[in-house]
């Protein structure tokens, strides 16, 4: 388990939050019940007023970073070192394709992260990487920032054994797992790894 859960604003969680630790990301604080957040963070611009007995971290509207990136920098400067992503799949597009970049955001600063829903996990790597999975689930590896080259894989059927994805190729697309573990090992780049349920 994660040490810490961030919630960003989607339409609905459709996944229970685990985590005790959590930080809600502006309009993510409605998402939580009964669950009450170390803090929430962002502009409000969505959430639409100050909760109450809360910590509430204010940034203006006009800034230079998502409220989900504020709140991995926020996770970061109180200790955290690995986080869960919840409520990153829903809403707008943009705001769909930014949190999956927030992977990488946590990878730069030095945070484990993964994205959370119902029916996908998702990964950034630019290493070796190890997940549990569903034997005969789809596996799918998008490059990120550029071409990605893979030394090995473990557990797919499609093997990754000295290929290079490049960012516009489709190859990465719907692998299988052949085994409840697989493992990959990027050699130059970075990739989303893309697992979802059966």
């Amino acid at each position: 388990m994660t040490d810490f859960a961030l919630i960003l604003n989607a339409p609905t969680l459709d996944v229970e939050i685990i985590e005790e630790k959590i930080i809600a990301a502006d309009g993510g604080y409605r998402l939580l019940g009964d669950k009450k957040p170390l803090a929430v963070i962002g502009d409000l611009d969505t959430l639409g007023y100050k909760p109450d007995e809360v910590t509430v971290i204010t940034h203006p509207v006009e800034k230079d970073a998502t409220d989900g990136e504020l709140s991995l920098e926020y996770i970061k400067s109180i200790g955290g070192s690995s986080v869960t992503i919840y409520g990153a799949l829903g809403g707008k597009i943009e705001h769909v394709l930014g949190n999956l970049n927030l992977l990488a955001c946590a990878d730069k600063i030095g945070l484990k992260a993964k994205i959370v829903s119902k029916d996908y996990v998702i990964y950034y790597l630019n290493g070796s990487g190890e997940y549990s999975v569903n034997k005969n689930s789809t596996v799918s590896l998008l490059p990120h920032g550029g071409a990605c080259s893979f030394n090995s894989s473990f557990g797919l059927y499609y093997p990754l054994k000295d290929i290079t994805i490049e960012p516009y190729s489709s190859l990465g697309i719907s692998n299988v797992a052949t085994d409840d573990v697989i493992k990959i090992e990027v050699a130059k780049g970075a990739c989303m790894v893309i697992l979802r349920s059966l």
